[in-house]
């Protein structure tokens, strides 16, 4: 049976998925620089159709995109003007980024599976962190951009005379001790306090809401929650980029 590659050119890294139909058979993560991993990847499972999301814009970036141009058969590029199993609301759409599109399709996708009635809020913990917000019958509303877990800690150290740059690894006590803890606790619990603050003021408005974790952070933020009614998936916007190919393929748009 033929199969999707899917290629998420982002910020930081290139993550690979193959597919066959909505069935993940392989991943794999790498450095942009190194195209020849994905070359190995696609000599490995021979994709025909394939689907790139890129958040990134470089001479890498380029043959990325280049190489799945020439090794597979059928190629989409995503961009909001691309067919889709969701509606774009947002006033903006040209402006919206396309990994911020994958995540919501994904988990918009599996919640249809799951409760067909709930609305989704997309959380992805990268670079930046997001927060996307889809309804129940298909539209993307919005959704808002912060700073994300490293950013903060980077930008304290950066923008400061004496601040250390710290990461989370480490106590996080309520009341931070020393500088480190107080610059780790500063970041941790205020992140997870604005998590825990949008999510709790969304379900005013959005009773029946089904929450989604992904990115990068996503698993520890997960772990240091400790809500078990959020929903963490590391292939989020790997299952949503399939679902848009599959979306196409049905729809005869390849």
């Amino acid at each position: 049976m033929k199969g999707n590659l899917i290629i998420d050119n982002g910020n930081t890294s290139v993550k690979v998925a193959f597919f066959i139909g909505a069935q993940v058979v392989a991943t794999n993560r790498f450095v942009r620089r190194d195209a020849r991993l994905l070359q190995r990847f696609i000599s490995t499972y021979k994709p025909d159709s394939a689907i790139v999301c890129s958040t990134a814009s470089s001479a890498a970036s380029q043959r990325i995109e280049e190489l799945a141009d020439q090794r597979c058969r059928r190629v989409i590029h995503l961009t909001h003007e691309t067919p889709m199993p969701i509606r774009l609301g947002y006033r903006t759409p040209q402006t919206l980024g396309r990994d911020r599109i994958a995540t919501a399709v994904g988990a918009w996708g599996i919640a249809q599976r799951l409760d067909n009635a709930s609305d989704v809020l997309v959380i992805d913990a990268g670079t930046a962190i997001t927060y996307d917000l889809v309804t129940a019958n298909g539209c993307f509303v919005g959704g808002n951009i912060a700073p994300g877990m490293k950013l903060r800690f980077k930008a304290l150290h950066e923008h400061t005379g004496r601040l250390p740059l710290v990461d989370a690894d480490g106590e996080t006590p309520l009341v931070g001790y020393d500088t480190d803890t107080a610059i780790r606790s500063g970041v941790m619990l205020g992140l997870l306090g604005e998590i825990r603050c949008y999510i709790a003021d969304l379900k005013l408005s959005h009773p029946n809401l089904m929450v989604f974790l992904t990115g990068g952070d996503g698993k520890l933020l997960h772990k240091l929650i400790g809500d078990k009614s959020i929903i963490y998936h590391e292939l989020l916007a790997a299952e949503g980029l399939n679902r848009i190919l599959l979306y196409n393929q049905a729809n005869e748009k390849l």
